[in-house]
């Protein structure tokens, strides 16, 4: 099995990285990044590999994992990259809500354009399968757990962006009959996820800093967090099932709100002798889902997955990483 994996330096790419690289059936793994979020820092921790600093200079070889400085904007590099590749994992996106207001059509042609650099490299490569991460954002203010058959009413560009690609994978299945599984992430966290802005490693940070923890409103905003590791679980078990058109959601079906997560990372730096800076309230973020979780139903029935970490284990295993690498 030979796996391509955008944004693979990343958060979520190197948790994959590391248990692709365990399995006998994965024989080759190439990843592209542009390290505007990443570096090499994580898998030189994680695996050997050979590396390439310009795209131009890539060549095939027989190393297992193959990392490529380059791109997803570059299409002639897509098809390349993906030539005799047997699925690709696209994990590569400007994630951020904030981003996507504040550079809209930045957001759209990373998000979107790129993304279709390898939804058509994938359909003319004739790729066994192509799994595309996307995120409960499509749903804007639907009522939680989110079921996978909900109308999609994105109240972010970020979202907006989820959504079109969304369609586009549905739409390449129907019509060119290309393998694609949508993956809707919850919340994400977890171990080499020091360089995100997402709430719990800024909350880590500003911790280890003794700078104050700042919550966008009243701090009764929910999420849906779900540890990296069974995230990663769940897109090998989607990559073997990877046939038609399927969506999942990959989450723990449980909200949980800001302030509720304030009081449990308080409860376990405590247990450390650590003790919170203050928490301080500013105003709601445009775009902010007020409150949100995604059902895992119809994931547990056809993907054969459930979450296995707790929230509480989860965020000890995380801050016990943080501090090792702080």
């Amino acid at each position: 099995m030979k796996i391509l994996i955008t944004g693979g330096l990343g958060f979520i790419g190197s948790n994959l990285l590391k248990l692709l690289s365990t399995k006998k059936e994965v024989k080759k793994i190439i990843i592209i990044d542009n390290f505007s979020k990443s570096s090499l820092k994580y898998i030189n921790t994680i695996c050997k590999y050979k590396y390439y600093s310009k795209s131009k200079d890539y060549k095939a070889s027989n190393h297992k994992v193959t990392v490529i400085k380059a791109d997803i904007m570059d299409y002639k590099l897509a098809l390349k990259l993906t030539h005799n590749i047997d699925y690709i994992v696209h994990l590569a996106a400007e994630s951020g809500i904030d981003a996507s207001i504040d550079k809209p059509k930045e957001s759209f042609n990373t998000n979107v354009n790129g993304t279709m650099n390898y939804l058509e490299s994938a359909r003319i490569n004739k790729a066994k399968g192509f799994i595309f991460a996307s995120s409960g954002a499509v749903f804007g203010t639907s009522k939680p757990p989110m079921k996978e058959t909900y109308i999609r009413a994105p109240i972010s560009p970020y979202g907006s962006s989820k959504l079109s690609i969304e369609s586009f994978c549905e739409t390449y299945s129907n019509v060119f009959n290309l393998n694609t599984t949508i993956l809707r992430f919850s919340n994400a966290y977890g171990k080499y996820s020091l360089h995100k802005k997402s709430i719990i490693t800024a909350f880590v940070k500003n911790i280890f800093n003794n700078k104050c923890i700042s919550i966008n409103g009243d701090g009764k905003h929910t999420r849906d967090y779900i540890f990296a590791d069974d995230l990663c679980k769940a897109i090998y078990k989607a990559i073997i099932k990877c046939k038609g058109n399927n969506i999942f959601h990959i989450s723990t079906g449980k909200e949980t709100s800001i302030n509720k997560l304030v009081d449990k990372m308080k409860y376990i730096f405590n247990n450390k002798s650590i003790t919170l800076p203050k928490v301080i309230n500013k105003k709601d973020r445009p775009g902010d889902i007020r409150f949100n979780s995604l059902s895992t139903s119809h994931t547990k029935k056809e993907l054969k997955w459930a979450n296995k970490t707790s929230i509480d284990l989860g965020l000890k295993k995380t801050i016990d990483w943080f501090l090792s690498n702080k």
